[in-house]
């Protein structure tokens, strides 16, 4: 009976020290199987954690775009270590093998000297590089290289007609890339002021399950009465199945929104809380400091203080530096 006991103990000693491993940020590495093989589209949805396991992954079996992810993430310094030189090192490593995003990127610090001298030659250079990759992948029918032409055009990286960048935008989206749709909707609502052009745009994006695309969608719906609205209820159902699945940026959208009375959203406190719930639930980091901001207050959910502390934790953990002095 005693050995019975000992082994018990030693396997329960066990057990806890390997929990205790999953403590803190590697605690909340779950990934929604939403953008299971694609760390850009975890971080585009808001899971950084997940976004920066799966390109550190990703990068050392030599995937190009994940290098890239983690270089602009080090030249922002926002949810890792700043670092002009990682950024360098991680954009030139796309670049030579042909990553035309990554010669964007170097062409861009270049001409802000982040990590270099400023050099408009080699800005150029690598400036040129992308834009020539860039068509080349468009014309083998590669949507997101046509939109990131399109977009190199309207940023005025390439000196050439500016209508030619929004058509090769429009290209991206008609091959049913709903990033691009979001922005060709982007390029009419803030640089032409054309909002019926911007929401037909944003109709495409949702549809071809963009979140930006929906989001922008019911944000329209909700602030211009031009807009119809039969289509709204069905709209605010695919957003809502697309949070469920993960976009985690979404879920906060529409925890937002049903704070708000407004055209198709009335005040609901316990919707509200059940979006913020499901983004903090997909380890979104802003999503965790609005869901202790509602524990702290009672928005939506008893008031706990106790709670409000460890979401607040969870999301220092994930990268929310100013939920750090809250917990």
């Amino acid at each position: 009976m005693k050995s019975k006991i000992f082994i018990f103990l030693i396997f329960f000693i066990v057990f806890v020290s390997s929990c205790a491993k999953f403590k803190g940020a590697d605690a909340y590495l779950y990934i929604p199987e939403y953008y299971l093989n694609s760390a850009q589209s975890a971080y585009d949805n808001g899971n950084i954690s997940a976004a920066l396991m799966i390109a550190k992954k990703k990068c050392d079996n030599l995937d190009f775009e994940s290098c890239n992810l983690l270089g602009i993430m080090s030249l922002e310094g926002k949810y890792t270590n700043q670092s002009d030189s990682t950024a360098l090192r991680l954009f030139t490593k796309g670049c030579v093998n042909k990553y035309p995003a990554s010669c964007l990127y170097l062409g861009k610090m270049y001409d802000e000297g982040r990590a270099v001298n400023i050099n408009d030659k080699k800005r150029d250079t690598y400036y040129q590089m992308a834009s020539t990759d860039f068509l080349k992948n468009c014309q083998d029918n590669k949507s997101s290289d046509c939109m990131q032409l399109g977009l190199m055009y309207l940023n005025n990286y390439i000196y050439d007609p500016y209508e030619e960048g929004l058509n090769y935008i429009k290209k991206s989206c008609s091959m049913g890339y709903g990033k691009g749709c979001a922005a060709a909707g982007d390029y009419y609502f803030y640089n032409m002021d054309n909002k019926t052009e911007a929401f037909s745009f944003y109709e495409k994006a949702c549809a071809n399950h963009n979140p930006e695309g929906c989001l922008k969608l019911i944000d329209m719906y909700n602030t211009y009465k031009f807009t119809e609205l039969n289509n709204a209820k069905n709209i605010i159902a695919q957003s809502e199945k697309m949070c469920k699945s993960g976009a985690s940026n979404l879920c906060v959208y529409l925890g937002n929104m049903y704070k708000r009375y407004t055209r198709i959203s009335r005040i609901d406190k316990e919707k509200s809380y059940d979006y913020i719930f499901s983004s903090c639930d997909f380890n979104n980091p802003y999503g965790c400091k609005l869901l202790g901001d509602m524990y702290s207050i009672g928005y939506g959910v008893a008031e706990n203080e106790g709670s409000a502390l460890r979401y607040y934790d969870k999301a220092c953990q994930l990268g929310f530096t100013a939920a750090c002095t809250l917990k």
